[in-house]
């Protein structure tokens, strides 16, 4: 087996670890938060919101730290490709679509929309610095204000857990949070050698593979919400993850190391499939209070198209180099 290769095999598996630890952490919050007798609602889209947005966090940290905030941005952008357009459609297929009636939902989207759109302008110069990092925080406290205005809509306390329940998860926790750093870590290293090795710009890892297997709670939740007929679910986790991964997560690794771009090429082609898919996505949430299933087979074509022009693109750089 070759270097790549087994670099490769390292990405997976650090990944599912990522994605393991991020689904053990959602149990451990839920405990948690039914010992404090939390409200529904600060649990399942707050502190879910945030735990489901741990890998991109964890890589964003670690990318920072490791000279390589480039790789937390693409990821971001990557992931919010993945979210609007696979791990959004998977679940709807399976529930043969999904009602978008709430006008609460709509609003959401269209805020969602501005929130992912705001990293394009401000990496337009090819740096997004501490302040910028500030701005998407400020951004991003505004997202978590117009939630809970909204907490009304929820009912007022999560199951209850005992003391003993909630200390043990507390212990839980604690060790997934290091578990998911760590993978982090290994993630971030093992893409700087594959984008090396391939040699493309890091960017591009984040933008393609890491953007697929951060997603992946997302996904998780959004199968599980099918299946327990809590269907209403899928539209506010995917909306808060994009919403994240747009303020929050491009926030904390600007102002641990600044994203500067020197090279924007990278940026244009999953920018435009981005746009694209945010203007249609709102087209149909509006159209018709519903995402349809042959809608959302528009948008997993959407991204299909953008894996193989950004795969065509780099055979074309590959043969004129």
């Amino acid at each position: 087996m070759d270097s790549l290769a087994i670099q490769l095999l390292i990405l997976i598996v650090a990944s599912y670890i990522l994605v393991r630890a991020a689904s053990r952490l959602v149990t451990s919050i839920s405990v948690i938060g039914g010992y404090f007798k939390l409200s529904e609602f600060v649990v399942a889209f707050v502190l879910m919101g945030i735990v489901t947005s741990l890998p991109e966090i964890a890589v964003a940290v670690s990318s920072a730290i490791s000279n390589n905030p480039a790789l937390a941005l693409g990821t971001a952008i990557g992931s919010n490709l993945t979210n609007l357009t696979l791990i959004i459609g998977i679940p709807v297929l399976i529930g043969g679509g999904l009602e978008v009636r709430s006008i609460i939902a709509r609003k959401d989207a269209v805020f969602m929309a501005i929130f992912a759109i705001i990293p394009l302008i401000l990496v337009s110069d090819g740096k997004i610095g501490m302040i910028d990092g500030i701005i998407l925080l400020l951004f991003y406290g505004f997202y978590l204000y117009r939630l809970f205005t909204q907490k009304s809509h929820f009912s007022q306390f999560t199951n209850h857990f005992t003391k003993k329940d909630a200390f043990a998860q507390l212990g839980v926790f604690v060790y997934y949070i290091a578990l998911l750093f760590a993978a982090s870590y290994v993630i971030v290293t093992t893409s700087e050698i594959i984008a090396t090795n391939l040699e493309v710009p890091i960017i591009l890892i984040g933008l393609i593979i890491l953007s697929i297997g951060t997603s992946l709670p997302e996904l998780a939740h959004g199968l599980i919400s099918v299946k327990t007929k809590h269907s209403g679910q899928i539209l506010g986790d995917i909306l808060g993850s994009v919403v994240a991964n747009s303020t929050l997560i491009i926030a904390i690794a600007a102002i641990i190391k600044p994203i500067v771009i020197v090279n924007l090429q990278p940026l244009v082609i999953p920018s435009i499939f981005l746009i694209i898919t945010l203007l249609m996505f709102l087209l149909f949430v509006y159209s018709d209070k519903r995402l349809e299933i042959k809608e959302v087979l528009f948008l997993m074509a959407i991204y299909f198209l953008y894996i193989l022009t950004e795969l065509g693109m780099q055979i074309v750089d590959k043969t004129v180099n």
